[in-house]
């Protein structure tokens, strides 16, 4: 047996990941599936003040106060002509750091639709293209390639800024 043979038999292979798929506008994005909680239908916002645009509001869910963020704000994707708007909401996990301990750090994404969970090896996953990074794009976290479709991935822990974090546990302290 050749060394490159051993090696190769011995080194650990990286095991597929598996993301929940979901669309804003046409674009199809991806988010790795441990920081999914649950998918439901939307529920009812109640807006905040002195939010940043794509901070809808908070929902409860089964009454636990959860921040909700519209990622078709959030992405600068503007409405689809045609008529109402048909949504999900992604409940996710850990977004939310500082917020962990009774809230688990949940964060509710309105999406357009969640469409499957797909299973993506480590070598179909390619780094952010160097044109889509930057301020605006810090919450990318790769592409992963899946035959003829590209998935754009989500990195859950970057979706929000430090301040806006900052700015929504300021409102719940205050009693919103």
């Amino acid at each position: 047996m050749s060394l490159l043979e051993l090696s190769k038999k011995s080194a650990p292979q990286a095991e597929a990941r598996q993301f929940v798929a979901f669309r804003v506008g046409k674009e199809e994005y991806g988010l790795d599936i441990a920081a999914v909680a649950e998918v439901v239908r939307p529920l009812r916002i109640t807006p905040l003040p002195r939010m940043p645009e794509f901070i809808e509001g908070v929902i409860n869910l089964r009454g636990t106060i959860i921040p909700a963020v519209d990622l078709r704000k959030r992405f600068a994707i503007g409405i689809m002509p045609g008529g109402e708007r048909t949504a999900r909401m992604i409940i996710t996990k850990g977004a939310l750091k500082e917020r962990a301990p009774r809230g688990r750090g949940l964060l509710a994404l309105v999406v357009d639709a969640v469409d499957e969970v797909l299973t993506i090896s480590p070598d179909r996953i390619d780094r952010t293209p160097e044109a889509a990074t930057g301020a605006h794009a810090e919450f990318l976290a790769g592409v992963g390639k899946l035959n003829d479709r590209l998935i754009i991935l989500i990195d859950l822990s970057r979706i929000l800024s430090r301040e806006e974090r900052s700015a929504l546990a300021e409102v719940k302290d205050a009693g919103a």
